[in-house]
């Protein structure tokens, strides 16, 4: 019988200094453990992960967020990247989930979103590289009334957490839920973008008739030429705004 939901011990131990992950997801009252690059042995973490594999803090390598390492990040070799989990974590339609990265460094600007791509049946046996199947449930970019504007900036500010919430007439079944940071620190160049996702796998549950509507495709969205991919940052203000990449589906908001 499936767990509600797979809960582990709280841990806020520092990631090695460098960038940054999701360590834990909050769902409900409930703390998940994501994937720890860091771990001695991948053992105890393919029992109970519900969070795909990746190499380590650190961004998509340069000029790479055009390939498949910008689906769910990259992995230690070919073979390890983006290598689906067979455990979920259930999550009610409606409920808000947490995301609780490691120590975020604050001289990293840019943009935070989450996305959602439908499993065909079991996660455990789709990749989700192909197809206009991601669809963007959150996004923060810049915000001129914010202090500090940039949304990845705040996150030091919020305990290194930020939120996305699952739309409460979304159809049940499993789904990848993929959350990002976009850091514009070298953005002016490019292929420099810096790129931090990470994929978590999770089973709907309570939910409506809601399907996801057409997204977009990761890769294949993400250009070296996008205006929210290249530009230089400090130019953005009040009178001159920033646009994140992907699509925003607007019916997921209204939810």
């Amino acid at each position: 019988m499936r767990s509600p939901i797979l809960v582990a011990t709280l841990s806020f131990a520092s990631s090695v200094w460098g960038h940054g992950y999701v360590q834990q997801l909050k769902i409900g009252n409930e703390y998940v453990q994501a994937w720890n690059p860091y771990k001695a042995s991948d053992h105890q973490q393919k029992v109970t992960r519900i969070t795909r594999a990746f190499k380590d803090n650190g961004p998509i390598p340069d000029g790479e967020f055009t390939t498949s390492a910008i689906t769910c990040n990259v992995g230690k070799t070919a073979e390890t990247q983006n290598v689906p989990v067979n455990a979920t974590a259930i999550v009610p339609a409606g409920t808000t989930v947490q995301f609780l990265w490691t120590d975020w460094q604050s001289d990293h600007p840019g943009p935070i979103m989450t996305y959602l791509a439908k499993c065909p049946g079991s996660c455990s046996k789709f990749k989700a590289d192909s197809g206009n199947i991601w669809v963007k449930i959150q996004e923060d970019g810049y915000d001129a009334t914010k202090t500090p504007p940039w949304a990845s900036k705040r996150l030091p500010t919020v305990n290194s957490t930020w939120s996305a919430t699952i739309p409460k007439a979304l159809q049940n079944g499993e789904y990848i839920l993929r959350h990002e940071i976009l850091g514009l620190q070298r953005a002016s160049e490019s292929g420099r973008a810096q790129f931090y996702p990470a994929c978590h796998q999770i089973t709907v549950t309570n939910g409506g008739a809601k399907t996801l509507p057409q997204g977009i495709a990761l890769p294949g969205n993400y250009t070296l030429t996008d205006r929210g991919i290249l530009l230089e940052y400090r130019d953005i203000s009040s009178t001159k705004p920033y646009t994140p990449p992907g699509k925003f589906i607007y019916w997921v908001r209204q939810q």
